[in-house]
């Protein structure tokens, strides 16, 4: 039985997007779990990690920026891999769908065709273009954002 982590910082909605997952896709063998630390769920099979975009209280922004920091540099020395997801209400919900049938299908291959791709709704599982918004790769991130604040400092 495969068991997806959906891990978040407070404000990030990690409990919400579990509860939608495990609605999404409730006529598959997974399970949706939202541990409060990646320690908890150590069999966990897919990690979801929860973007820093949904609107936060400024002052209150320090305290969760930490708390994702904590939870990305436990995964790391954990050895997990994990994917980002960002996005509002429906689009968070895709984005994460996506992350899901990405790393399914690369450990899988085609026995996580089965289990996923009939159970996905018809519009998550269309091909679409694919840009930074919708990536959930945490390098390609880290690249990405330390690239930017090496602009901004400069």
């Amino acid at each position: 039985v495969p068991i997806i982590a959906v891990l978040g910082a407070p404000g990030t909605g990690a409990m919400a997007l579990a509860l939608d997952l495990q609605q999404r896709i409730a006529a598959t063998s997974a399970q949706i779990v939202s541990p409060a630390e990646p320690e908890d769920c150590p069999q966990a099979t897919i990690t979801l990690l929860m973007g820093l975009d949904l609107p936060y209280p400024p002052d209150q922004q320090p305290a969760r920026e930490a708390a994702d920091a904590r939870l990305r540099a436990s995964l790391v020395r954990a050895g997990r891999a994990y994917r980002v997801v960002y996005g509002h209400g429906e689009r968070r919900i895709e984005n994460a769908l996506q992350a899901i049938k990405s790393v399914a299908f690369s450990a899988y291959g085609t026995s996580a065709r089965g289990t996923f791709d009939s159970d996905f709704s018809a519009k998550s599982a269309r091909l679409r273009a694919w840009n930074c918004e919708k990536c959930s790769d945490p390098d390609c991130e880290h690249r990405l954002f330390t690239g930017l604040l090496a602009k901004r400092i400069n």
